[in-house]
């Protein structure tokens, strides 16, 4: 067997079990890659695809294990491969950046310039998506980093998550609003007006509406969005006011808009850096992350990644 055939296994999973995409994908012909699999199937002596004439349906249950050891080995190749190039061209590379709108707009855009500045021959990558979209992004080896809000109740195996910062919340009205006279901001008053906030599905979402069901009081949720500037946008015309992380508000670009700190009203969201525990950073990788989270320090990051308390 040889990487090429696990690659091209992993490649016909990832796609769907569509060969005609996955070959595609991995720039190669379909006949090339049916080939391929059929002669790692004959090595091995088991059957990893489920077939249906000319149809792959998925895969059988030895395959399942062969896929999983699959995508094992091929990780454990691009660590051999990155410890190489980090000795060999240390200033040059590739960083895949998973994270969400709000981090990517807002938290980042100092961090990214700084790193640019700092590392012009590394190519930056940035794949926005949900949290657990980016989560995913990380596991599969599709991302190098993720920076995330903290989802509810998901654990994804094989992950390392490093506590980052805080995102409190901010009440963002237009200008002249009547919540802007209230001596001190409450849910109740809060609740009197209509409500632009993230979706539901969302940290931010959810976070907003337990701190309204822990008071017992309904709400007026008018509209959700998962982009913190459209939600601004929705506030300028007059439908509502919005519940957002405080760092979403510009006030040399929000000039419409005024913000009412609502930290004590709402919990905040941890953010976290996400990496997988078997990767290999580079160095640069390493110096993203620290300028990101300077609380930590590569001997703590690697022994997160070990397991060890960090």
């Amino acid at each position: 067997m040889n990487l090429r055939q696990l690659r091209y296994l992993c490649g016909i999973a990832d796609e769907g079990f569509n060969i005609s995409r996955a070959a595609a994908a991995l720039h190669t012909s379909q006949p090339g890659v049916s080939k391929q699999v059929r002669m790692l199937e004959q090595e091995l002596g088991v059957d990893v695809l489920v077939r249906k004439g000319n149809r792959v349906l998925g895969v059988t249950e030895p395959g399942q294990a062969i896929l999983a050891v699959a995508r094992r080995m091929l990780r454990e190749a691009e660590s051999l491969r990155r410890i190489g190039e980090d000795f060999t061209t240390k200033d040059k590379g590739r960083l895949v950046v998973a994270t969400t709108h709000i981090h990517a707009r807002f938290v980042l855009r100092g961090v990214i310039r700084d790193f640019i500045r700092r590392h012009p021959g590394v190519q930056l990558v940035l794949r926005q998506g949900s949290p657990s979209q980016t989560a995913q992004l990380v596991a599969s080896g599709e991302a190098d980093i993720g920076v995330s809000s903290e989802p509810p109740g998901q654990t994804v195996h094989d992950l390392v998550k490093l506590p980052c910062s805080k995102l409190e919340r901010s009440v963002i009205t237009p200008r002249r609003h009547p919540l802007l006279k209230e001596r001190r901001l409450t849910l109740s008053a809060i609740a009197q007006h209509p409500i632009i906030t993230y979706d539901q599905s969302l940290v931010g979402g959810s976070a907003v509406l337990r701190a309204f069901e822990r008071a017992a009081i309904e709400p007026n949720i008018v509209l959700t969005a998962i982009d913190a500037d459209v939600i601004k946008s929705y506030v300028e015309l007059g439908l509502g006011i919005a519940i957002l992380p405080t760092i979403a508000y510009e006030p040399g670009r929000d000039r419409n808009l005024r913000a009412i700190d609502a930290s004590r009203l709402f919990e905040p969201t941890l953010t976290c850096i996400e990496i997988r525990r078997d990767s290999y950073l580079r160095s640069y990788m390493y110096d993203f992350i620290l300028m990101l989270a300077p609380s930590w320090d590569r001997d703590a990051i690697e022994r997160a990644m070990r397991g060890e308390d960090a």
